[in-house]
């Protein structure tokens, strides 16, 4: 029996699925790259020491993993003489902080800010699993890798994430539909293999490659104007706000077939709106998507958290209701005029009928939402590493003229050539600074 299997058997609803007495009871799962190792509470050693003897008698070796890891069972089982009176702890014998101190700890010390230091914090005080509370949310967080893997491939084909209540009723009240990241169950399964038919299969995402190239050049023109404006004619002092103007030209490149100008002098009005509501609502996030934490309640009494989300919301379906619907416009023209409709995704999702309108307002916008901030994240740690590692940096040069030559411009048909830009982006994304967060109700009994 594996590990997860046994941490969670019998009465592993108690653990990944409150109560009903339970407010809004949620599974969160949070994994940390090269978790560091445990030493766990002094209060719980012996539990870990006996927890290990009794995997001894009943796994072997391999099954047993590393000495950190029995720590970490030990967080969980109740050990006794034999495996067979193990129990699984209770919701309540969980350890975790308290829900005061993380609402201080949050809120009043802006702990979204440094929320992979909170959850490293959290792991060498209570262990691999704990829980805590979000205002009205309990929450269970599971911070080892191969747990996450297991609890991820028991979903199902139909995941369900965590409540996302306050993007759920912003959609009701405006008469919104769903998209990828809001929509669960079937619903979500028939948005994603729509969606899966232009955005997943290597062939189908390399006719992006062409406009893609298009953004790349005209940020790289962008780079030599900032340097030029500097004192030293080398330096770009915020590299986080470039790379966010690429990422955003580039996924709307994408999404919406069309460009926005983000990389130009003088960057459009609709687009410069565009750029402040999403701002406004990754600012908003804390306070009103991450676990409902302000409850209904007190919106009267703390109105503008609620009001600027709603109004970031507003300005991002705005902007992407007047993109789709300007390709509306030319493929009914182009259809008057008895021409073939031919494009890109957008087109595809326009012509195919599948979905309706309102479903692909929601999905461009959401689509939009999610793939500009971590795009351009991924693309500045990248440049981070490569001025951290200039040996790297010049053997990615190396790569890329002795494959392709100086002049070349790649396309995506390239890309299999090139394994040291692939290894580089791996590379960016596995380290210890990273913090993925995801937020799953459990909902089925986890067995090996």
């Amino acid at each position: 029996m594996s590990l997860l299997a046994k941490v969670l058997r019998r009465d592993c609803r108690q653990v990944l699925e409150p109560r009903r007495s339970c407010v809004g009871g949620v599974a969160f799962v949070s994994r940390l790259h090269q978790l560091p190792k445990l030493s766990g509470s002094p209060s719980l050693e012996g539990q870990k020491e006996a927890a290990a003897r009794a995997e001894d008698k009943d796994d072997d070796d391999e099954e047993m993993g590393a000495a950190s890891d029995r720590g970490a069972r030990g967080l969980l089982l109740d050990a006794c003489q034999h495996p067979s009176h193990q129990r699984v702890r209770s919701l309540r014998e969980m350890p975790g902080p308290k829900t005061f101190s993380n609402l201080v700890e949050f809120f009043w010390k802006d702990g979204f800010s440094r929320i992979h230091e909170i959850q490293q914090k959290h792991v060498r005080e209570y262990g691999k699993i704990f829980k805590s509370h979000f205002g009205p949310k309990l929450v269970v967080s599971i911070a080892d890798r191969d747990m996450v893997a297991q609890v991820l491939r028991e979903e199902g084909s139909a995941p369900q994430r965590a409540d996302m209540d306050s993007w759920q009723e912003y959609r009701d009240l405006r008469g919104r539909a769903t998209g990828l990241i809001s929509a669960e169950g079937e619903q979500w399964l028939k948005m994603r293999r729509v969606l899966r038919q232009k955005m997943v299969k290597p062939k189908d995402v390399a006719i992006f490659s062409g406009g893609v190239n298009e953004v790349i050049a005209d940020l790289i023109k962008r780079i030599h104007i900032l340097r030029n404006q500097e004192e030293d004619g080398e330096t770009v002092t915020n590299v986080n706000s470039l790379f966010f103007k690429y990422s955003m030209e580039g996924v709307a490149t994408v999404l919406y077939e069309c460009r926005l100008g983000c990389l130009e002098n003088q960057i459009p009005q609709n687009t410069v709106e565009y750029i402040e509501a999403l701002e406004l609502m990754f600012s908003s996030f804390k306070t009103t998507m991450y676990a409902g934490a302000i409850p209904k309640w007190l919106r009267p009494i703390i109105p503008k958290p609620w009001r600027e989300f709603c109004r970031s919301w507003d300005g991002l379906f705005r902007f992407s209701q007047i993109h789709v619907d300007n390709k509306l416009r030319d493929i009914k023209s182009l259809l008057d005029q008895g021409k073939e409709v031919d494009g890109g995704l957008l087109t595809t999702l326009l012509n195919s009928k599948e979905l309706t309108v309102e479903e692909i307002y929601a999905n461009m916008t959401e689509m939009l939402l999610a793939g500009v901030d971590t795009t351009s994240f991924t693309l500045s740690w990248a440049t981070y590493l490569l001025a951290k590692h200039p040996e790297v940096q010049h053997s990615v040069y190396k790569e890329i003229v002795n494959n392709l030559g100086k002049d070349k411009i790649p396309d995506a048909h390239d890309v299999p050539n090139l394994p040291m830009i692939r290894a580089l982006l791996k590379e960016t994304l596995r380290p210890s600074w990273h913090s993925v967060i995801m937020l799953h109700h459990i909902r089925k009994r986890i067995s090996h």
